[in-house]
């Protein structure tokens, strides 16, 4: 989404680059071993980057896709808004 592409390119550069790794190798594994699935949010998964920063995105067995739904520092992301695609 358009949104998250921001959220990416506003990132510190060595973070911005951890960030693009982690996305590629998602498109592989999408659920490593550091990944946490949210309590209540089937498929909607969080996963550390560097330091205080989290990606949050959802996974679709179905289409085997994932969809990165946020990129931010831990205290700004609001895991209670987010919300499976239909």
């Amino acid at each position: 989404p358009p949104e998250v592409r921001k959220e990416i390119k506003a990132l510190p550069g060595h973070v911005r680059a951890q960030a693009r790794q982690l996305i590629r190798a998602l498109g592989e594994n999408p659920r490593p071993s550091r990944a946490k699935e949210l309590r209540g949010k089937p498929n909607i998964y969080r996963i550390w980057l560097a330091g205080r920063w989290r990606v949050a995105y959802e996974i679709d067995d179905e289409l085997k896709r994932i969809r990165i739904l946020r990129v931010r520092r831990k205290e700004r992301i609001d895991y209670e808004s987010l919300r499976p695609s239909e």
